[in-house]
């Protein structure tokens, strides 16, 4: 709901909001932050806040010049026309801007949901490589063990060996020793 604001006959303006009189300039504040703000004559009840507005800027106009004398007079020359040309590409603007607005949020919802996939698929490729990396680590704390049970095997095969080269050449003496 706009804020109201009655314009008394002595051309004082009342904020019935905050109970205080203001100026031209805290109205335009006020629409500057975006307020929405509503003026009616309070003897009539007749809303002004369009000459009220077309008053501010004109205030503006006269303190730091924006148009150009001719643009001006174009204004006045063509009457309402010029608004209604006006109005036109400002509504185009405003529907494509709206159009645009929401082919991003589309967009940005596709690209949330490509960054939450993402995020699922390095998550789990993170748990993969974090038990590979677990057997990995296992089997290498097992490397000790193995080399000593390698060590001993070496052992028995040379033992063996050895056992083997004497019972050959016991062999070999118990051949001759018969012949």
């Amino acid at each position: 709901m706009p804020k109201l604001v009655k314009r008394y006959a002595n051309r004082k303006l009342y904020d019935t909001e905050s109970s205080t009189y203001i100026t031209l300039e805290n109205i335009e504040e006020m629409v500057r932050e975006g307020e929405d703000v509503r003026i009616i004559d309070n003897s009539t009840g007749e809303d002004i806040t369009s000459a009220t507005l077309a008053h501010i800027v004109l205030d503006q106009q006269r303190a730091n010049p924006a148009f150009p004398v001719s643009v001006l007079r174009g204004i006045i020359q063509s009457g309402e026309e010029f608004f209604a040309r006006l109005q036109w590409p400002v509504t185009q603007f405003r529907d494509e801007f709206k159009r645009r607005a929401e082919a991003l949020e589309e967009g940005g919802k596709a690209i949330r949901e490509f960054v939450d996939g993402t995020q699922r698929s390095l998550d789990d490729m993170q748990r993969r490589l974090d038990d590979r990396f677990r057997d990995a680590v296992d089997q290498l704390t097992h490397l000790p063990e193995m080399q000593r049970e390698i060590d001993e095997l070496k052992e028995t095969v040379e033992e063996l060996e050895d056992r083997l080269v004497r019972l050959e050449a016991l062999a070999a003496r118990e051949r001759q020793s018969s012949k």
